[in-house]
């Protein structure tokens, strides 16, 4: 993936009370975190090349509010194009 644009979700267990105290820290840091119901308290997007994704990673896990992190990469797997295209057929 190089230097393209690159996509990440970071899956976020909070610990409990320190939802507000998190968001705000993601929030002066330039990241919005979602909450979500589940597993885990709160899902953050990361966008941007692989070194830069890993950098953010590493400075949401240093939080003192996280419990715990789990981190999804987009994959291009499939041509969306042709997909689509099969599915109006």
């Amino acid at each position: 993936m190089g230097s393209e644009e690159s996509r990440a979700y970071v899956l976020v267990e909070i610990k409990g009370g320190k939802e507000e105290e998190f968001a705000d820290e993601m929030l002066s840091k330039g990241l919005t975190a979602d909450p979500v119901h589940g597993s885990f308290d709160a899902v953050i997007v990361l966008r941007g090349s692989m070194k830069d994704i890993d950098t953010k990673i590493m400075e949401i896990r240093k939080s003192p509010h996280v419990r715990r992190t789990e981190t999804l990469v987009r994959s291009e797997m499939f041509d969306w194009e042709e997909i689509s295209g099969r599915m109006n057929e």
